[in-house]
């Protein structure tokens, strides 16, 4: 399926999952089944699958099943943002920092282990088409250099990884102190934090 029409987008689901736990000598799956992938390939499986936009969810230790991108980069949401109505407020500086994950009318969106029904988009003011999960627009942060990076969790009090559902990623149990319960980074020392505070983003 391709994308259309912004208000009603049609999602083209990944029949391949994941399973934990299977060794590759496993006896071939019979003709015509679903192939397990290890779950660190999923999202550059995915990824091949379709020239596009893609929305994996992913299990990291530190803050449960967040929503990474075709090349494995975290999602992130803004609670600067509304999720009734839609509606983001991160443009010009604050959008470069945070470049949001857009869908292109024509193109296929792949999605695995997200709901189709959490996903939709709203029209930003450049005309560009950004995706929402459970109305939150949905941001990379340029401070991931790696995949799988969460750096962006807590920046400033305002941003966080995003679940399936849209929801806010919270620290996992036993987690490394870089994040808290609520969502925010811990303090880190101000020689250690080039962050500017005061830009709110």
């Amino acid at each position: 399926m391709t994308i259309r029409n912004p208000s009603r987008l049609p999602v083209l689901v990944v029949a391949a999952a994941a399973a934990v736990g299977l060794s590759a000598c496993a006896e071939p799956a019979p003709a015509g089944a679903p192939t397990a992938v290890p779950a660190a390939a999923r999202a550059e499986t995915v990824a091949a699958a379709q020239i596009g936009t893609v929305l994996v969810a992913n299990s990291t230790d530190k803050l449960g099943t967040v929503v990474v991108d075709g090349q494995g980069y975290t999602l992130y949401r803004f609670d600067k943002d509304t999720a009734k109505p839609p509606v983001s407020n991160c443009a010009g500086e604050c959008a470069q920092k945070w470049p949001p994950v857009l869908a292109t009318p024509g193109t296929p969106l792949t999605v695995d282990g997200v709901a189709e029904q959490a996903v939709g988009t709203i029209n930003r003011p450049d005309g560009s088409i950004q995706l929402t999960l459970g109305g939150w627009p949905v941001y990379r942060y340029s401070g991931d250099t790696s995949p799988g990076a969460v750096t962006g969790q807590g920046v400033n009090g305002a941003w966080a990884a995003v679940t399936p559902q849209g929801g806010k990623a919270a620290a996992a149990e036993g987690a490394g102190s870089d994040s808290r319960p609520d969502g925010k980074a811990s303090p880190a020392p101000a020689a250690a934090d080039p962050e500017p505070v005061q830009s709110g983003y």
